[in-house]
């Protein structure tokens, strides 16, 4: 690999670095529709963020491609040993001083984990939402959160609910 490959990786690790930072703002964007409870924010948030995440996909897998044209693999080890074929041979992840290509790399690795993190905030968020909006419906269907509006087969809400106004007739 000589000069010109090195800087046309290190130009791609910057293009997939600009794409993570503007994934982690879509999500920081769709952890915001989600806390307002803005239905039309949080569908334009998610769109923005699916965008995002498949430029951030598609640079990842132009890297893993570009690594594949010099006998690498796409893992992080792989990338890893690259940085130390071309930049430093006694690199490592835990060194204090990084080359550019080193430095580069770790801040996508950096990005990766938050927009992980962030996802799966994201997530708990929707679970929690969700659960206070089945515990609602179960109120509503059966006069207790946590039972079962619909179980296996049956609705033991409905079916109460049934029982209860055939008494009354």
């Amino acid at each position: 690999m000589d000069a010109s490959e090195v800087a046309a990786l290190g130009a791609l690790l910057d293009r997939e670095a600009a794409a993570g930072n503007a994934l982690l703002a879509g999500l920081e964007s769709e952890r915001s529709a989600l806390s307002g409870f803005d239905v039309a924010a949080l569908e334009a948030a998610t769109r923005d963020k699916e965008r995002l995440a498949g430029d951030f996909d598609r640079l990842d897998a132009e890297r893993r491609e570009y690594l594949a044209r010099f006998g690498y693999g796409p893992s992080r080890a792989d990338m890893n040993n690259l940085i130390r074929a071309v930049e430093d041979p006694r690199y490592s992840e835990a060194a204090r001083r990084a080359g550019p290509i080193a430095t580069r790399w770790r801040r996508i690795v950096a990005l990766i984990e938050r927009c992980r993190d962030d996802n799966q905030r994201n997530g708990l968020i929707v679970g929690l939402q969700s659960r206070r909006a089945t515990q609602t419906l179960n109120v509503l269907r059966t006069g207790r959160p946590d039972e079962l509006t619909y179980g296996r087969g049956q609705m033991p809400g409905l079916a109460a609910a049934a029982a209860r106004a055939l008494g009354r007739v």
